[in-house]
Order: structure tokens, then C-alpha cells, then sequence
């Protein structure tokens, strides 16, 4: 019977052992480029191999957007730019596509700072009315809606009228009488909804009350326009940076 060297074996065995897995190491990292159709890949999970890209620029009016191109700090070429206008609170300048991958990179993105609105919930006078002072630029029915909802009486009544939809509501008018109004609807209002920069889009709401001796009187606006101001809007923007933007930058709106 030969000799067996047990100590022997066993070290060759975890020698061996360490190799494999040294060269499981070599495999897993090692960084080849493969192409396909043209286009580079990772070796390994077959990841598409991209341009490196800068960090998207973030800002909040469009003036920032147009100073940045005008300015030009990065060197863009301006011709291959293109100024996306998403909607009625974001656009961005991307580039065309580039690069094996057809990148489409973000340099700048501007978002609208837009207030919180209250559509949709009743809100007591005390509340409601500084909110439409604050929020809503002037012009439309944002005076007689704010006559209205600042006069309500702390008991008021409303009424129904025989359409279903136009209502009365208790208010004073002078120090001790009450009379009851008609409230317009729909009514125009021009709520901050987009960019300082531009004419704010008028859009039409339902004007609702609702009161009881016990809880008083509360005002709701309801949304009546089907979205159509931010179709508006987003043809202020585009007509705000065609005239704003450098020679050559196209807007896609």
C-alpha cells in the first residue's frame, strides 16, 4: 500500500481551492467591453455602456433657463438643444439624441413653485378668503368671490335654485341685515398654476357653500374647465421662450 501523506493532500486541496476562487474573483471583475449591433456593452450582465453625463441643473423660474443658455457656461452647442416644455410646472433643456445608446441628457430642468390650493374641500371664511388674496392674481370674479365669501353670515342659509346647480347663500350687508345672493357659476379665476413668468391661466371652478347654525358657513371651489388651462399654459411658456431664448433653441410645447 503506498504512503498517504495527509497533510500533504490537504494542502494542496485548500491551494486548490483558492485558485478557483481567485479566478471566480478575476471573472466577475474583470472589465471587458463587448459590442453588439454596434454598441457597447459590460461583459458579465450585458448592460448597455453609456456616455458619462452631468448632474441635471434645478431652478425655479424660466428666466433662470433662459440666462443659462444665453450665458452658455457650459459650452453647449445650441443647435443641437432642444427646450421641452412638459407642462403647465416643468420644462427642460435636453440634448438630441447622442452617443451609440441615442442619450437624451437633462442640462437644466425648471419646476414652478406653485402654492398648495385648496379645490375640492370646504374651507371656512377665515381661511378661504386670505387664500384667495394670497394664491390667486387679479382679475375675473376674484372680487365678487371674495365679497361674497367675506360677507357670509355666521348663521347663513343656502338655498338651492329649481337648475340644481346655482345656489343662494345668507350674507350681510350692512351692520345688522341680511340678505340672500345669487352665487355666479361658474366663476373665472386666474389661480398661481405656472411660471412667474407668465400671464396665469384663467380657469373656470364651481363656487359651493354650505352652512348650519351649529357649524357656520363654509366656501369649496370644484374645478369646471376639464383641465383646458394647462393647455393654455403651456402655449404662454412656448410663446414666453421663443421670445426669450438665444438664436437657434428650439422649443418642443
Amino acid at each position: 500500500m503506498p504512503d498517504f501523506d495527509l497533510s500533504e493532500t490537504l494542502d494542496r486541496a485548500v491551494s486548490l481551492g483558492k485558485e478557483l476562487a481567485a479566478a471566480e474573483v478575476e471573472r466577475k471583475t474583470q472589465f471587458v467591453v463587448q459590442e453588439h449591433n454596434g454598441r457597447p456593452f459590460w461583459k458579465g450582465d450585458f448592460r448597455p455602456m453609456k456616455d458619462p453625463e452631468a448632474d441635471t441643473l434645478s431652478v425655479n423660474t424660466l428666466t433662470a433657463l433662459v440666462d443659462y443658455l444665453a450665458h452658455n457656461p457650459d459650452g453647449l452647442e445650441l443647435d443641437k438643444l432642444l427646450v421641452h416644455v412638459n407642462n403647465a410646472t416643468d420644462v427642460a433643456i435636453r440634448s438630441i439624441p447622442t452617443g451609440p445608446h441615442l442619450q437624451r441628457p437633462v442640462f437644466m430642468r425648471a419646476t414652478a413653485l406653485v402654492p398648495d390650493h385648496m379645490y375640492d374641500r370646504f374651507v371656512g371664511p377665515d381661511s378661504f378668503v386670505p387664500y384667495l388674496q394670497s394664491c390667486f392674481a387679479e382679475g375675473g370674479d376674484l372680487e365678487t368671490v371674495i365679497a361674497i365669501c367675506s360677507n357670509l353670515s355666521a348663521q347663513a342659509e343656502v338655498g338651492q335654485t329649481d337648475d340644481g346647480l346655482s345656489q343662494t347663500v345668507t350674507a350681510r350687508v350692512g351692520v345688522q341685515r341680511k340678505t340672500n345672493i345669487e352665487v355666479p357659476n361658474p366663476v373665472v379665476l386666474y389661480p398661481f398654476s405656472s411660471f412667474v413668468e407668465i400671464m396665469q391661466p384663467a380657469r373656470k371652478f364651481v363656487l359651493r357653500f354650505k352652512g348650519s347654525p351649529d357649524e357656520g358657513a363654509s366656501c369649496k371651489l370644484m374645478a369646471a374647465d376639464g383641465g383646458a388651462w394647462q393647455i393654455a399654459a403651456i402655449e404662454e411658456i412656448s410663446k414666453w421662450l421663443r421670445e426669450k431664448l438665444p438664436e437657434g433653441v428650439r422649443v418642443i410645447a
